[in-house]
């Protein structure tokens, strides 16, 4: 393999690139006249209102590319470049920037939570990072359900944070999980879900955004 196509900067560069590809704003538009930023207050062009906007099989698509886009080129650079330290950091980080800072957008992206998962997938091979955030994401979505979206993402990730810290024994996937979950976190805070919050289990809700306006009142 030539030197180039075995470096990281490749990779890095071809990891923006395929990251910065909004399909779940760009195949809702061509499929159907849809603009997904209308279909919620937060106006995201990410995979949730491509489902609500252009349905589910339209919608479902795009997450899957969402996803792949950043599982390929991360993939490729570990599995056949061989790609491994520090030198992981910017390539696992370039395809969640690319979507969360798409220059196709006006560096407007969306929030990247796909394409942190694509990240996370490839990486696989050498660690099982992808573990901690998508049981969490479970726990949060389907058990403690935790309401909006946004407060869901928020609260799994930063959970996750604790799993990866003392469960990840190789100091520099941790380093690489706290680079592309900060993207993540930072676009979820700049850009939340609207409506009120709650944490409830089964039919039974624990708290309310409500609840803790009330508490703070003297």
């Amino acid at each position: 393999m030539p030197v180039f196509f075995s470096s990281y900067l490749f990779y890095t560069l071809i990891g923006f690139v395929s990251g910065s590809i909004m399909y779940s704003y760009s195949l809702p538009r061509v499929l159907r006249g849809i603009d997904v930023r209308d279909a919620a207050p937060d106006r995201n062009p990410g995979g949730a209102n491509a489902v609500a906007s252009a349905g589910k099989a339209i919608g479902l698509l795009c997450i899957a590319l969402d996803v792949l886009k950043a599982f390929l080129p991360v993939y490729a650079a570990v599995t056949y470049a061989g790609i491994r330290g520090t030198e992981l950091i910017p390539v696992a980080a370039a395809p969640v920037l690319g979507h969360a800072f798409s220059p196709l957008l006006r560096f407007r992206g969306g929030k990247a939570v796909s394409a942190f998962y694509g990240v996370l997938l490839a990486l696989w091979p050498v660690s099982h990072l992808v573990v901690f955030p998508a049981a969490a994401m479970v726990v949060f979505k389907f058990l403690v359900t935790v309401k909006p979206d946004s407060l869901c993402v928020f609260v799994s990730l930063f959970v996750s944070c604790f799993a990866v810290l003392f469960l990840e024994p190789d100091p520099v996937m941790r380093v690489v999980f706290f680079a592309v979950q900060a993207v993540v976190l930072y676009k979820t805070v700049r850009n939340p879900n609207h409506g009120q919050a709650s944490i409830s289990v089964g039919k039974h809700i624990f708290l309310t955004s409500d609840s803790l306006l009330k508490l703070r009142r003297p």
